[in-house]
């Protein structure tokens, strides 16, 4: 088997939990691979460290699978770590019908995301080695759960272009089934399987119920980057009088509409198909002011190179967000960027208030992904939703 061998800072990393090398951390390779292979890791000692996938075309050089060097990569690992965490998700967290069944890295199955939806599992894959399991994966995905009917393959997006894979969107085991219907606290959502990501975000779950507690009659609620309608749907659902939802997408506006549909508000809703920046702009001009403001944009930061102006989107959507809350008003405002830690989020937020004139309090504990998207502590790369909650008033 093909070796690869690691400074010592990877090492290190290794050492504590971390379960990729990326490329800078190579020092040297030994024999022949092509990407996908499976490899061993050393360090320039000789130590052996782990084995697993290698990519000599991606940023992710490695990612271990295994720090046991009798253990082998293989279908019945996967079995039966898939259904580990299936378990995990179940028993320990108590999800029941829609969550988030196997994430990568933290569940150690590198490049593999699961999303389970009732019947429905959306499987993502974004490495090369993983990819030459797919079948197996799938199997196993409803081994561990036989209430599942669909494995879809929602293999899409930069990840797999960056791994040099195809994008394919279908059935891949099962039922031909594409939507299904899930409950999420006092709310209902469409799920479809043609949408974005692995058809919703189910990340945000706690942050969305959370929600729904400062929501009162009465209340006037912008939603930006609204998506599916997830943070709108709940304020609605909770009580809102009217709820502004906006999304660049008109697919996604539809989507939006049929669960306002579907929860029986859809005469508290509003919906601006358009870029969340001029939306805004707009707003501001004519005065407008809401309640409550939410802001769950996209990852502005996809690499360590994109942070100055990643964090310049971030500032002046904040920026925006704030000047649309009434005084002793609430600003929700989320960040799924990885590069960005919490502290540099909440200094940028900090920024945008003082622009602004406000004065911020933090209503609710710094929150993060939901747990069925655990954080593996020795891995920054399985941290990355940053959410907070804050009450904002005029400074005087």
């Amino acid at each position: 088997m093909a070796r690869v061998i690691v400074d010592a800072q990877a090492a290190r990393a290794i050492g504590k939990g971390a379960m990729i090398v990326f490329k800078k951390g190579v020092v040297r390779t030994e024999g022949q691979f092509e990407p996908g292979d499976i490899v061993e890791v050393y360090t320039r000692g000789g130590k052996f460290l782990g084995k697993g996938f290698v990519n000599p075309n991606s940023n992710i050089m490695i990612r271990l699978v295994t720090k046991d060097r009798d253990t082998e990569i293989n279908k019945e690992l996967f079995r039966e770590r898939i259904r580990k965490a299936n378990e995990y998700r179940k028993k320990v967290l108590g999800y029941d019908r829609a969550y988030r069944m196997v994430y990568g890295e933290a569940d150690y199955l590198p490049g593999l995301i699961v999303d389970r939806f009732n019947e429905i599992a959306s499987l993502q894959i974004s490495s090369v080695g993983m990819e030459r399991f797919k079948l197996d994966l799938a199997e196993a995905i409803m081994e561990a759960e036989p209430e599942i009917e669909t494995v879809f393959e929602k293999n899409t997006g930069r990840s797999r272009r960056r791994e040099g894979l195809p994008e394919i969107e279908r059935v891949l085991l099962g039922k031909e089934k594409y939507r299904t219907v899930i409950e999420e606290g006092k709310a209902k959502f469409i799920v479809d399987m043609r949408g974005q990501k692995t058809g919703f975000f189910l990340d945000q779950r706690e942050n969305r119920i959370a929600l729904e507690k400062y929501v009162k009659p009465g209340m006037r609620v912008l939603d930006v980057f609204t998506y599916t309608g997830g943070f709108a749907i709940h304020a609605a659902v909770a009580g809102a009088d009217e709820v502004v939802a906006v999304d660049k997408s008109p697919w996604a506006i539809n989507m939006v509409k049929e669960n306002a549909k579907l929860n029986g508000v859809e005469d508290r809703m509003k919906y601006v198909v358009g870029s969340a920046f001029p939306v805004m702009e707009e707003m501001i001009k004519r005065g407008e002011k809401f309640d409550i403001v939410i802001l769950d944009p996209p990852a502005f930061v996809q690499h360590e190179k994109d942070l100055k102006r990643g964090l310049r989107a971030y500032f002046n959507v904040n920026y925006a967000g704030l000047q649309l809350v009434k005084e002793g008003g609430i600003l929700v405002t989320a960040s799924c960027s990885q590069h960005v830690d919490m502290q540099t989020f909440k200094d940028m937020v900090i920024a945008a208030a003082a622009k602004a004139g406000k004065f911020l309090r933090l209503l609710e504990p710094y929150r993060t992904q939901a747990p069925d998207h655990p954080i593996l502590m020795a891995s920054k790369d399985t941290e990355y939703l940053k959410a907070l909650f804050l009450y904002v008033e005029d400074m005087k």
